[in-house]
C-alpha cells in the first residue's frame, strides 16, 4: 500500500481560481517536503472537454505531484477534496484510499445571491462518507461561503473555525512599478469568460468600464462573443483578450486600476483574480459586498461612482501610492503561500518534521500499465490511422496503445509494433449495415471487456451505431471522438452522436478560415488543438540522407507525386497529364508515392526510368529529398507539405464522401503557398502549372511563405489529454439511477 501525507482530489479541468488555488497548495506541500498525490475526478459541472489546468499539468510534468491511479491502494494522513460539486454524485467506481482526516474545500457558496441552490451540503457529506468511511471536515474559502451553509450541519460533518482562504506566492506577483496613472487611464479586469462575471445592466457596464477613449483604456483578459450578446457593439477603447492563466502578472502590472463588477445573481466565493490584482499593488475598485473579504485593501464604489473614484487617485498620487502599498501588504500578511504549511500544522499536526519525511527521497511506485484503445475507420486513405499513431507514440510508457481499425493499411500499425485488430467495414464485405452494426457492437464489447481500456479514442467522420451501442455498455471508459474539420454539409447527421462521447477533440486546420462546414458551429463544444502530424518537419531526414535512401542523384530535380488511392475519385487523367509534363523535362525525376490501400494493385510499370513508383510510409520522413510535390490535399499530406515548406501543386479529391480538400487547396493558393489544379477545370493547364511549380523563383517564394507558418504538434496535446483522463474517477452522472 502506498503511504502519503496528503492526497489531493480535484477536477483539474476547472479554468479559474479553484485550480489555481489547488496548484499553489500542491507547490507548497512539495516545498515543505510532504509526500503528496493527485487523484483526478471528472465531475458533473464541466460539460466541455477542457484539458487539465496548465498549472496542474506543469506540476505533474515537473514532478511536483504524483498522479494517482484510482485502483491503487493509498493510505494518507489527510485527504483534501477541492470543490464540493465533484461529489454531488457518488463515485462511479470504488476508491481505495484510507485516511485519518477528510477535508472538503468549499470553493463556492451553497446558494447564490438569489437563493438558488448550487449544491446540496447534505448530499456532499453523505457521498464523501460513503466513499471514504470518514467524517467530513468542511472548509469554506470565505465568509461568503460560510454564511451559505445550513445552520445545522449534516450528521458526520464539522466546519473549521478559520476560512480556508486562497493564498498566493508573492514572488509570482511582482509589484507594479511605482508610477503615476497613465493618460489615458488604463482600467482592467481578469476573469473566466462567463456572463455572470459581468454587470447585468449595460449602463452599469459602461459606467464601470467607460467608453470615453480619450480618458480611459479598458483592457479585458477573459472576454468573448458573450460580451456583445450582453451589451451590443463594444466601445472601440475596449481591448478584449481571451481568457488565460498564462501571463496574468504581466497583464496586471500594465494596468492602473483593477475594476470588477458582476451580475446581481452571482456570488463570488472569494475572488482569486482580485487577490492577484491586490498582490501586484493595483488600486482595486469593487462593489461594497467585497469589503468583508478584502477590508481596506480595496476601494468600494457603485458603478456610477467609478470615474469619480478613479479621478480622486489620479489627482492625488500620494493616495494612489498609499493604497497600492496597503493592497500588497494585505496579501503578504494574510494570503502569502507560506501560510499553507502553518495551516496544515495548526489544524492537523501535519508537517514534514512530524511525518518524518523531511529530507527523505521517496521513491513512488510506478503507475500500473493501462490500455488505450484507438479505433478508426479509414476506408479511402491512411490519414485517420496515421493520426492515431501520432498520438499513440507520444503517450507515456505506462499507457499501452492498442488499435482496432477498419483500414486495410493496418500493417503500418503492426509494423510499428502495436497490437492491432482488424474490424471489417460493411462496404468491404458487402454486409447489411444494420446487421453489421450489431456485430460491430459485439466486437467492441468484447474488446472493452477483455482489454479494459481506460480511454477509447475514436478517429473518424462517421459515427456508427455499433460504436455508440458498445460505449453505452461501458460508461466508465472515457471516450474521445477525434473529429477533423472541413466537413461537407451532407455529413452533418453524424454530429448528433457527439453527445455519445465524453469529449470531442478537433485537430486544427491551417485553412480554418475557409471551413464553413457543419462542424464550425460546434467548435465551442470541442477541444481544438493545433494540426496533428505523425512526424514534425524537424524529424525528417536531411536532404542528402533522404536522397541516398531513395537512390536519387544530388543534381536531379525531384517531384513527389502523391494523388491518393483513387478509390472514389478518378485522378488517372490528371496523373497522366502531370507525368507527361514532368518527363518532358530531362532533368526531372518523379517519385510516385502509391497508397498501401490503393484501389488497383495490378502491375503499373513506370513510364520512364525517371518515373519511380514506390510505397513509402511515412513518406514525409524522406520529403527533404523532394524539390516539389503534386499531391491531393488530404489532411495529413496538406499539412505535411505546408509545414514542411514543400512547394506543391494540390489536386483535390472532390468526391462527395470526402472532406473539403478544395477549400484547403484554395486557401494555400490564395496565400501564395501552393498551386491548385482541379480535375474538371484545369486539366488543359496541367503543363503550364507544372512549369510554374518547377520555376526556381516560384518554388523559393512558396517555400518561404510556408516557412513563416507557426506550428506545434497537436498530437502532443491530445496525448496529454488522454493521459490526464486515463487515471480519472468519475462523478459526472448519478450512478444510483442506473438500471
Amino acid at each position: 500500500m502506498m503511504k502519503l501525507d496528503i492526497v489531493f482530489i480535484a477536477d483539474g479541468r476547472f479554468e479559474g481560481g479553484a485550480s489555481t488555488a489547488l496548484a499553489l497548495e500542491i507547490r507548497e506541500a512539495a516545498r515543505s517536503g510532504l509526500r503528496a498525490g493527485l487523484l483526478a475526478v471528472k465531475g458533473p459541472l464541466l460539460g466541455h472537454p477542457f484539458p487539465m489546468h496548465p498549472d496542474l499539468r506543469s506540476l505533474i510534468d515537473g514532478g511536483g505531484i504524483e498522479r494517482l491511479d484510482p485502483e491503487v491502494k493509498v493510505e494518507a494522513d489527510l485527504v483534501l477534496l477541492h470543490h464540493p460539486t465533484i461529489v454531488s454524485n457518488r463515485f462511479t467506481s470504488r476508491l481505495h484510499i484510507t485516511t485519518q482526516r477528510l477535508v472538503v474545500v468549499l470553493h463556492h457558496p451553497a446558494f447564490d445571491r438569489t437563493g438558488k441552490i448550487q449544491y446540496d451540503v447534505e448530499r456532499i457529506v453523505a457521498n464523501c462518507r460513503a466513499a471514504f468511511d470518514n467524517d467530513v471536515i468542511l472548509a469554506p474559502v470565505s465568509q461568503v461561503v460560510r454564511h451559505s451553509l445550513p445552520r445545522t450541519l449534516p450528521k458526520g460533518s464539522t466546519v473549521i473555525e478559520q476560512d480556508w482562504t486562497n493564498l498566493v506566492h508573492m514572488a509570482d506577483w511582482p509589484p507594479r512599478p511605482q508610477r503615476a496613472p497613465s493618460t489615458p487611464v488604463v482600467i482592467g479586469r481578469h476573469a473566466r469568460p462567463d456572463k455572470q462575471k459581468w454587470p447585468d445592466d449595460v449602463a452599469d457596464a459602461f459606467c464601470a468600464y467607460p467608453a470615453d477613449g480619450s480618458a480611459y483604456r479598458i483592457r479585458i483578459l477573459g472576454g468573448g462573443p458573450f460580451l456583445e450578446e450582453l451589451y451590443g457593439v463594444l466601445p472601440p477603447n475596449w481591448e478584449v483578450l481571451p481568457f488565460s492563466t498564462i501571463g496574468v502578472a504581466e497583464f496586471l502590472v500594465g494596468l492602473d486600476f483593477y475594476v470588477y463588477f458582476h451580475s446581481a445573481a452571482w456570488s463570488e466565493a472569494f475572488g482569486r483574480t482580485i487577490l492577484e490584482a491586490l498582490a501586484v499593488g493595483l488600486v482595486v475598485i469593487l462593489p461594497a459586498h467585497f469589503r468583508e473579504l478584502f477590508g481596506d485593501a480595496a476601494v468600494y464604489a457603485k458603478p456610477r461612482e467609478v470615474k469619480r473614484t478613479i479621478a480622486r487617485f489620479v489627482d492625488e498620487t500620494r493616495l494612489y501610492v498609499a493604497q497600492s502599498e496597503k493592497a500588497r501588504k494585505f496579501v503578504a500578511d494574510y494570503h502569502r503561500s507560506e501560510l499553507f504549511a502553518l495551516r496544515l500544522k495548526d489544524l492537523f499536526g501535519i508537517s514534514a518534521e512530524r511525518q518524518g519525511s523531511k529530507g527523505n527521497v521517496v521513491i513512488m511506485p510506478a503507475l500500473p500499465v493501462r490500455s488505450v484503445l484507438f479505433t478508426s475507420t479509414n476506408g479511402i486513405g491512411i490519414g485517420h490511422l496515421a493520426q492515431q499513431m501520432a498520438i499513440a507514440q507520444r503517450l507515456t510508457p505506462d499507457l499501452k496503445p492498442i488499435f482496432a481499425t477498419m483500414s486495410y493499411a493496418m500493417k503500418v500499425a503492426t509494423d510499428a509494433g502495436y497490437h492491432t485488430h482488424f474490424l471489417p467495414h460493411h462496404h468491404g464485405i458487402d454486409a447489411d449495415p444494420h446487421d453489421w452494426n450489431l456485430v460491430l457492437a459485439e466486437e467492441l464489447f468484447d474488446l472493452f471487456t477483455h482489454l479494459r481500456p481506460r480511454v477509447f479514442a475514436y478517429d473518424a467522420s462517421a459515427v456508427f451505431h455499433g460504436v455508440v451501442s458498445a460505449l453505452a455498455t461501458h460508461p466508465n471508459i472515457y471516450s474521445v471522438w477525434v473529429r477533423r474539420p472541413m466537413w461537407r454539409e451532407s455529413h452533418r447527421g453524424f454530429l448528433e452522436h457527439a453527445r455519445s462521447f465524453d469529449a470531442v477533440i478537433e485537430p486544427g486546420e491551417l485553412a480554418s478560415e475557409f471551413d464553413h462546414g457543419p462542424t464550425r458551429a460546434m467548435k465551442e463544444w470541442a477541444y481544438v488543438v493545433p494540426p496533428v502530424l505523425l512526424l514534425g518537419p524537424d524529424e525528417r531526414l536531411d536532404r542528402a540522407a533522404a536522397r541516398r535512401f531513395l537512390d536519387i542523384p544530388d543534381d536531379a530535380t525531384v517531384v513527389a507525386l502523391q494523388l491518393g488511392s483513387g478509390s472514389n475519385f478518378d485522378l488517372r487523367p490528371v496523373r497522366k497529364a502531370v507525368v507527361e509534363a514532368l518527363l518532358a523535362r530531362p532533368d526531372t525525376i518523379i517519385v510516385d508515392l502509391r497508397s498501401p490501400i490503393r484501389a488497383d494493385f495490378t502491375p503499373d510499370p513506370p513510364r520512364d526510368p525517371r518515373h519511380r513508383i514506390v510505397e513509402l510510409f511515412p513518406s514525409f520522413r524522406y520529403s527533404r529529398a523532394f524539390d516539389a510535390a503534386v499531391a491531393a490535399p488530404g489532411y495529413n499530406t496538406f499539412h505535411e507539405n505546408i509545414l514542411g515548406s514543400i512547394p506543391s501543386l494540390f489536386v483535390p479529391n472532390e468526391a462527395d464522401n470526402m472532406d473539403l480538400q478544395l477549400s484547403r487547396a484554395r486557401w494555400a493558393e490564395l496565400s501564395g503557398m501552393a498551386l491548385l489544379l482541379r480535375r474538371e477545370f484545369d486539366l488543359s493547364r496541367a503543363g503550364d502549372l507544372v512549369a510554374q511549380l518547377l520555376d526556381p523563383s516560384e518554388r523559393a517564394a512558396m517555400s518561404a511563405r510556408c516557412s513563416r507558418v507557426e506550428w506545434r504538434n497537436g498530437a502532443d496535446d491530445i496525448a496529454r489529454f488522454i493521459e490526464d483522463h486515463a487515471r480519472i474517477v468519475r462523478t459526472d452522472w448519478d450512478v444510483s439511477k442506473e438500471s
